[in-house]
């Protein structure tokens, strides 16, 4: 998923994210997302790049509920 509204560079709180984005991801995804898009955007400072790490990050972290919010974090094995 790209953000409709790409950040621009860093990525400093939720409010940087687009409304669409944060209507998908529950507090604790948003904070996951925006720790992974900073890292990913520091080592290639690329922001389409980083967008993908950071959904990659939540796909792999959470569960996406029935109403499309990621936010059960997946059960480890």
């Amino acid at each position: 998923m790209i953000l409709p509204r790409p950040v621009k560079g860093r990525c400093n709180s939720p409010a940087d994210l687009s409304p669409e984005v944060r209507s998908h991801l529950s507090e604790a995804a948003q904070k996951t997302f925006i720790e992974s898009y900073n890292a990913a955007f520091d080592e290639t400072n690329d922001s389409i790049q980083a967008e993908h790490t950071a959904w990659d990050a939540i796909h792999q972290q959470y569960e996406e509920d029935e109403s499309g919010v990621w936010g059960k974090p997946l059960a480890k094995v």
